[in-house]
């Protein structure tokens, strides 16, 4: 059945204390609203920026107690604003929901077997899981009889074509907590490699870097993926902003002897990684301090980038070879010293950067190899896009 693209959805991303809800008509973001948290007189209130499709930001003059109360808020704004009535009501509300299980490799309508799945995943995932469930019940609380949809993050990657699914691990342990190499930053992957195969510039090995607050590798063998940089949770792989990246397994069993496994997962999300490193989980600023020689900046910047670049040349060795490497996400479309740096280690690969190019908008994408060299490209990536095209199939299947 063909998807319809003029639908409403509301698409919420759940923090463990912060909510952002953006509102698309079919593929084009109208409005959005982030509810964050503050500290106020000893009290911890929320406070909400609304952003409108022009740019345009304003800070809400109200604050609320909890974030329970800002989704109620929520829905009368966006009725205020004039972008959900009568005339124009909500298809579907779809709610990013990191989790590892065999259950969330798919998207799914929330139902009771949803919150059944969530309470086993909050194992593995105790930062986020809270959030998700907070979210998916305020949705259908505030917005009775609209589908709430969960949407994986991981199911753009659970593919026969991977080859690397599974840990060495005893089968009775794998079975019960229903372990695997799920991955992460499904959606950005998706819509890249739907993106490769529009523009026609699909190549017969492709690495995809997705480079963001979070980071991925995902290496593609004739469009479909092969091998993945994380796995059961997104800590498995590259070192990211806060995140340590794959260490030790020791290490975690030891932080979580010493702290309880909640608190050992925290300090490897939130407390890890460049921030760690460099005291700071910006890499503008990382790269500023490494070229004023501060050596905190420079060592943590030298890691991510040796990280990245060891990354693809793993999975090409396990691919036989790479034709073409793409980069996306927030620092891999906008950080030239990021692409350069990482280039420049693989130019044995045949690859070479032609300088610091821009993403033609009306293009999609841009091709950054000097002449010669094997393709590496900028594709900006559109997760949202890719959940409700998603999200059409699944309600238009209904």
């Amino acid at each position: 059945m063909a998807t319809n693209i003029t639908k409403i959805f509301l698409v919420l991303n759940s923090g463990s204390s912060s909510e952002k809800f953006s509102l698309y008509e079919g593929e084009d973001e109208v409005c959005s609203l982030y509810f964050e948290g503050i500290e106020e007189d000893g009290k911890k209130k929320f406070i909400c920026t609304i952003t409108r499709a022009d740019g345009s930001e304003e800070l809400i003059d109200k604050k609320w107690d909890s974030l329970d109360e800002a989704f109620k808020e929520a829905k009368a704004i966006f009725e205020k604003e004039g972008f959900i009535n009568e005339a124009h009501p909500l298809d579907g509300i779809l709610v990013r929901t990191p989790a590892a299980g065999k259950y969330f490799t798919q998207h799914h309508i929330a139902d009771d077997e949803t919150f059944v799945e969530l309470e086993k995943a909050k194992l593995t995932y105790p930062l986020h899981v809270p959030g998700a469930i907070r979210g998916l019940k305020n949705a259908m609380a505030a917005f009775p009889g609209i589908p709430v949809l969960t949407m994986s993050d991981s199911e753009a990657l659970t593919r026969d074509s991977r080859r690397d699914n599974d840990y060495a691990l005893p089968a009775e342990v794998v079975e019960e907590f229903e372990l695997a190499r799920y991955g992460a930053h499904g959606s950005s992957y998706g819509f890249i490699i739907g993106k490769v195969k529009e523009l026609g510039i699909l190549a017969d090995k492709m690495i995809v870097c997705h480079l963001g607050s979070g980071c991925s590798v995902t290496g593609f063998i004739d469009g479909e993926p092969a091998y993945t940089s994380m796995g059961e949770t997104p800590l498995e792989g590259l070192m990211s902003s806060t995140r340590t990246g794959s260490i030790d397994p020791t290490i975690g069993a030891l932080l979580g002897e010493k702290l309880g496994a909640e608190e050992a997962i925290k300090v490897m999300i939130k407390q890890s990684g460049l921030v760690a490193l460099a005291g700071s989980s910006d890499m503008r600023e990382i790269i500023a301090g490494a070229e004023e020689d501060d050596e905190k900046a420079a060592k943590a910047f030298d890691m991510f980038i040796d990280g990245v670049a060891g990354k693809i040349g793993e999975f090409a060795a396990k691919m036989g070879g790479v034709d073409a490497i793409v980069f996306t996400a927030t620092i891999g479309e906008r950080s030239f010293p990021v692409r350069n740096a990482i280039m420049d280690k693989l130019e044995f690969m045949g690859f070479k950067l032609r300088g610091d190019v821009s993403v033609d908008k009306s293009a999609g994408y841009a091709n950054i190899a000097a002449e010669g060299s094997k393709p590496v490209y900028i594709i900006p990536t559109n997760e949202a896009a890719y959940m409700i095209k998603k999200a059409s199939e699944l309600l238009d299947a209904e």
